[in-house]
């Protein structure tokens, strides 16, 4: 029996390695389509590429990381995870696959495996700037500050230019207490890009919290310019602006938020009212301390000179 046992098993063995190439060619073959209708932002269509090659070929780790990214993109994190595990569990060095497999723990609300994944990727490459900054988003978002600080510096030391990392750990320091450190990478953020609202908004945070009040609304203005409908903004505007005793332009301040907020919070709304009306205002109705004066009506008598030139003619 045992010969007959091992020419057998020598068959299947033959049988097995002539199917396997097919398998494969044929996994290629649809993952190469799935590229193409990615490119192409046919997204249901290349998911079903990628679906295809991976179920020639359960290995084909790339097929399953194109499977994650698709998946995500289309917010469907629990399937994004699914896939970037398989990925990663072929791919147990690709520092990549790790990074947008913690991202998608984390859009799944899977913080501790987010945290894990995003560690590990990080520890691959431990120059990605981005690995860097996300991790520091993360552990902000857990509490642990100093390594969010710390993980966010690097990710600014390796892409200086970046101008939302800049921000990022302005963030981190003031939630820090940090303020003066903090006003300085808002600066840097804004140096890099001035067109940012928040940018200019997180800066007057700083300033207002440190009572400079003319930086602050200075910085406030500039945000409002370039997103008229921020409402918090409009709100600390109000607040620097009556400081300055100058409560025309709070009251002004003021009746704005409420036009952007009204309703969604009525104890906020209300509380702004009683400001409003502190001031000597009225909800919902500019504010006028004095009546402005009429324009006097212009004279219909003419100059003598038109006088004059009209009788010649």
């Amino acid at each position: 029996m045992a010969p007959i046992r091992i020419t057998v098993i020598a068959a299947i063995s033959a049988l097995l390695l002539s199917v396997a190439p097919a398998h494969a060619d044929r996994a290629n073959a649809h993952y190469r389509d799935g590229l193409t209708l990615k490119e192409q932002g046919k997204v249901d269509a290349a998911i079903a590429k990628f679906e295809a090659a991976v179920g020639e070929r359960d290995n084909h780790a790339m097929a399953w990381a194109s499977l994650g990214h698709l998946y995500k993109k289309k917010k469907q994190y629990d399937k994004a995870v699914a896939a970037y595990e398989k990925a990663a569990s072929f791919l147990k060095n690709d520092a990549i696959v790790w990074g947008n497999l913690g991202m998608a723990y984390y859009r799944a609300k899977r913080l501790d495996d987010a945290l894990r994944a995003l560690r590990k990727a990080s520890k691959l490459d431990p120059k990605d700037a981005q690995t860097h900054a996300n991790l520091g988003a993360l552990l902000r978002k857990k509490g642990l500050e100093d390594e969010a600080i710390r993980h966010l510096e690097l990710a600014v030391k390796y892409a200086p230019s970046e101008h939302i990392y800049a921000n990022n750990l302005g963030v981190a320091l003031r939630h820090a207490g940090k303020h003066d450190a903090a006003a300085e990478w808002f600066q840097k953020a804004i140096a890099i890009k001035g067109d940012v609202a928040s940018y200019h908004y997180n800066l007057a945070g700083v300033y207002r919290r440190n009572e400079k009040v003319d930086d602050a609304i200075g910085e406030l203005s500039i945000a409002l310019r370039l997103k008229p409908d921020l409402a918090q903004a409009w709100y600390d505007i109000g607040h620097m602006h009556r400081l300055n005793h100058d409560n025309e332009k709070a009251v002004t301040a003021f009746n704005r938020y409420l036009e952007l907020t009204r309703g969604k919070d009525p104890e906020a709304d209300a509380r702004v009212v009683e400001q409003i009306e502190a001031l000597g205002g009225t909800a919902g109705a500019p504010m006028a301390d004095k009546k402005k004066p009429k324009p006097k009506p212009k004279s219909k008598r003419k100059s003598k000179s038109k006088r004059r030139s009209k009788s010649k003619r």
